[in-house]
């Protein structure tokens, strides 16, 4: 049987191969492997059992557990135990040999041979090999009652590489985690002492290593609170750890040094020295802390510190440096000693500092650092839009996803559809006659490109397009509507709502009903269907308003109503249509009489200027037609109102929906961005629809098309700002939007509120230089909404994940291309909004935050007191926060 087995692994590749080869000819190398593992997938845990109990050789057998072959990520595993069943009758220093030699084949934590090894140590209880990725991968696998393999292997975790790492999540409060409390066991039980778990720490800890590979042992060492006779033993051990251990282990092993005096003066000193060279400012400050204790005791140590006095004068925090120059001239007369060594470092001490030490014990002062002088830089000139290019044909299959190209080649396609059809034929059939080859076996298109495709294809070969399937497309009326399943659960969470409308879809719903579940509205009855378009409420509003657009020509070229031109194309890269263009359009239209399509109509209505234009008003109504009558109107009037338009800040917890309170400032993981748009009726079908206030719950088909969705509406860009809001937070994976979309934001025109304001917010804290860009056009445009964006950026810090400091390094690179006064404006709000909560302690990016906005307050002249800051400032004290806070106050008092 041993010998057959190599035999008949070959004959399974050979039928495996053979089986590849006629369906679809000579294999490759990858679909050889993948074709053997499918037949060996259900026959590998057998396999091994029969080679290892069959096969003499311990070498042997271990290599036929660990072949390549069986190595699969799915399918069966081997159970552990039928393997040590398998091998119970075979000699015992037999199975040793094979337990040793399956675990030396581990080599990391997760090996999939692990389990198979550890099963067969804990078996035959004998001595395991010397293997670090043994033990990484033994801790990995989890505390196993009454494990034998406890007293080999667990001494070893104190030296195995890897093990602090596998063990960093472990906890000891507020109850222990299972390896601690197994340690915490152990100890209790006698069967571990504390001097080898204390002197295993100790050791893991001199061998070096990051934070998180010491983090395991560390809470041990906590776990074991060591008496300080304990510490005392190992003095010198913890001494030598404080100049380049991690953080965390410096300083624990300061607290056992300081729980375990009295020491000797050299000790003192080594330890103070190693403090305080050290850049953390909690350790060099706790070094001085017991330095002006122990100089206060014993006044001869003073000659043996005054160089780590020095050495803290230069240090990077003002806090340490401030403390060191009090220390200095508190024991002035104790230095005496040290005093040159003193004197000489007076110059790295900042100005202020220096001059106090200087007083006492001599040296040169530093000059005070003078301010950068401020420049102040042109905002960039605002160029006007470039004039959209001219119809064209010519494109390519990805040109079709370009908006730009998609209208070029829309106006060229209509003027040239009414002339020669053999010549259109003849320019379109290179391009589309070979893409989008299942475009009329889809229900739905969703996508400009698939329309595009379409109206080509019609052209190529008219009449292609076979029936639509029926009940294909969506309901658009009903004489009644029906009830759906409603959401009896109205307050759970957008992240529970989002599964459920998967689920629903993979049980076979409709489109229609899970949109209607999901916005909490009827369905309407299958009674009249638009071909090929998807549900309205499964795609984001402006893409609609789009694909109907399309829809409409799609509709037309089958009839043979097309226009002999389309009115929306722009005549502006912003997306925006000349007046006199479109009555153009329009006399052309009448003059081959023929009504303009309604939705072309609708967004050229929507794409026309933001102002009353009386004249060209009037020659639109000398046209005659209706479109025209429906131009003139809306010339005369303005165009469309401001609809009413913002944002809410909700959050999920607990399965159910809330909203934060305008004051509330905290971390939510689940923060969520909810549109508010509300507009009056305008009498035009498609732009009301438009109009709709999007769901803050997205689909899978939302947020597409979104680089369209700025010149759909280019007077009305805080429009489209709310329809961004769902797709800006949590993009991985999903339609998203991205600064190019900012940047088309910036260039078009209307109103700018907060929906605008938290999505260039969004950019700038994510780093972008678009963003950077679209705040100095802004700026330059006076339509910088400062206070929005600072409120949004601030709610963005604190609601989200985005952090402060980044931030700072793009609104200083803003500050200094000229848009200062704008960037004190997102100041004034956003750095209150920032400060420290009641009872946090300042970290240096809030002291950071505060000097900055100070340094600009001195740059704009700025004046108006900021309560936040004032309230800090009063708190006194003489921290870098607390100082910039005074300095801030001062500035605009």
């Amino acid at each position: 049987m041993a010998r057959r087995l190599p035999e008949f692994l070959d004959e399974v590749r050979q039928v495996a191969v053979e089986r590849v080869r006629a369906k679809q000819g000579e294999p490759q190398p990858w679909e050889e492997r993948e074709a053997v593992g499918d037949v060996l997938l259900p026959l590998g845990p057998s396999l091994r059992i029969v080679g290892v109990g069959t096969i003499s050789g311990a070498a042997a057998a271990v290599a036929w557990l660990t072949r390549r072959e069986f190595a699969v990520r799915w399918g069966p595993q081997l159970e552990p135990g039928h393997l040590v069943t398998a091998l119970a009758g075979r000699p015992e220093a037999w199975r040793a040999d094979v337990a040793a030699r399956l675990a030396k084949k581990i080599r990391r934590a997760n090996d999939p041979i692990a389990p198979l090894a550890l099963a067969l140590l804990r078996a035959v209880q004998g001595e395991p090999p010397n293997h670090d990725p043994l033990v990484v991968a033994w801790l990995f696998a989890g505390v196993v009652d009454d494990d034998p393999l406890v007293g080999p292997l667990l001494p070893r975790i104190f030296e195995a590489q890897g093990a602090g790492r596998t063990l960093m999540e472990e906890r000891a409060t507020p109850t222990p985690t299972p390896w601690l409390a197994l340690f915490k066991q152990l100890l209790a039980d006698g069967r571990l002492s504390r001097a080898e778990v204390i002197d295993g720490c100790v050791s893991r800890f001199l061998r070096g290593g990051d934070a998180v590979d010491l983090r395991f042992f560390v809470r041990l060492h906590e776990l074991l609170a060591p008496e300080p006779h304990e510490v005392a033993a190992r003095t010198r051990d913890y001494l030598r750890l404080l100049p380049t251990a991690p953080s965390t282990v410096a300083t624990l092993a300061l607290d056992q040094v300081r729980r375990s005096g009295p020491h000797d003066e050299a000790d003192v000193a080594e330890a103070v020295d190693a403090l305080i060279f050290r850049s953390e400012t909690k350790l060099a400050e706790a070094g001085l802390r017991w330095l002006d204790q122990e100089v206060r005791r014993a006044p001869t140590l003073v000659g043996e510190t005054a160089s780590a006095l020095a050495t803290a004068f230069a240090h990077t925090s003002y806090d340490v440096q401030r403390r060191a120059a009090r220390i200095a001239v508190k024991h002035a007369a104790a230095f005496e000693a040290g005093a040159a060594v003193i004197t000489e470092a007076v110059g790295l001490l900042p100005a202020e500092l220096g001059a106090q030490v200087a007083a006492v014990f001599g040296g040169e002062v530093a000059e005070p650092e003078a301010p950068e002088p401020f420049v102040p830089v042109a905002l960039p000139v605002v160029e006007k839009p470039g004039p959209f290019p001219a119809p064209s044909l010519e494109v390519n299959e990805w040109d079709l996803h370009d908006w730009v190209k998609s209208e070029q080649w829309l106006a060229a396609f209509v003027e040239q559809a009414g002339g020669d059809r053999t010549a259109l034929r003849a320019r379109l059939e290179p391009v589309f006659g070979d893409v989008f080859s299942q475009l009329h076996e889809m229900k739905r298109w969703r996508d400009a490109p698939q329309w595009i495709a379409a109206l080509a294809k019609e052209v190529i070969a008219s009449g292609s397009d076979p029936d639509v399937p029926e009940g294909t497309g969506f309901s658009v009326t009903g004489e009644k509507e029906t009830d759906v399943p409603g959401r009896a659960f109205t307050d759970l969470t957008k992240q529970v709502w989002n599964n459920l409308f998967r689920q629903i879809s993979k049980l076979g719903a409709s489109e229609e009903l899970v949109a209607a579940v999901r916005d909490g509205l009827p369905a309407s009855p299958p009674e009249r269907v638009e071909r090929r378009l998807p549900d309205p409420r499964s795609v984001s509003g402006p893409h609609m308003f789009l694909l109907r657009r399309l829809s409409e020509l799609y509709v037309a070229l089958r009839e043979g109503t097309l226009p002999p031109v389309l009115l929306a194309t722009p005549t502006s890269m912003t997306g925006h249509l000349s007046p006199d263009v479109l009555i153009e359009r329009l006399e052309i239209c009448a003059a081959a009489g023929v009504e303009p399509l309604s939705a072309d109509l609708q967004q050229a209505l929507l794409r026309l200027p933001r102002r009353r234009d009386a004249e060209a008003a009037e020659r639109a109504a000398r046209v005659g037609s209706r479109a025209a009558a429906s131009v003139a109107t809306w010339l005369a009037e303005g165009g469309l109102p401001d609809p009413e338009t913002g944002l809410k800040w909700g959050y999920g917890k607990h399965a159910r929906d809330h909203d934060f309170r305008e004051d509330e400032l905290r971390y939510e993981a689940t923060a969520r961005l909810i549109p508010v748009l509300r507009a009056k009726p305008t009498g035009h079908d498609l732009i009301d629809e438009l109009l709709r206030e999007p769901s803050s719950r997205r689909g899978d088909g939302h947020g597409y098309a979104v680089d369209w969705w700025p010149a759909t509406l280019p007077s009305h860009r805080e429009v489209v700002a709310v329809n961004y809001l769902p797709h800006l937070l949590y993009q991985w994976n999903r339609a998203g939007v991205y600064p190019a979309h900012l940047v088309a934001l910036t260039q078009a025109n209307g109103p700018v509120g907060e929906a605008t304001a938290l999505v260039l917010a969004y950019f700038l804290a994510a780093e972008r230089q678009e963003a950077v860009r679209s705040l100095l056009l802004m700026a330059a445009r006076e339509d910088l909404d400062g206070e929005a964006v600072g409120r949004q950026l601030g709610y963005l810090v604190r609601r989200t994940w985005f952090e402060t400091r980044p931030l700072l390094k793009v609104l200083t690179e803003a500050a200094h291309q000229g848009a200062h006064e704008q960037v004190w404006e997102i100041l004034r709000v956003m750095t209150p909004m920032l400060l420290p909560d009641e009872g946090e302690r300042p970290t240096v990016v809030h002291s950071e935050l505060v000097a900055f906005t100070a340094d600009l307050a001195v740059r704009t002249g700025a004046k108006g007191e900021i309560p936040a800051v004032t309230a800090h400032a009063a708190r006194g004290g003489r921290s870098r926060f607390v100082r910039e806070c005074a300095r801030l106050r001062d500035l605009l008092g």
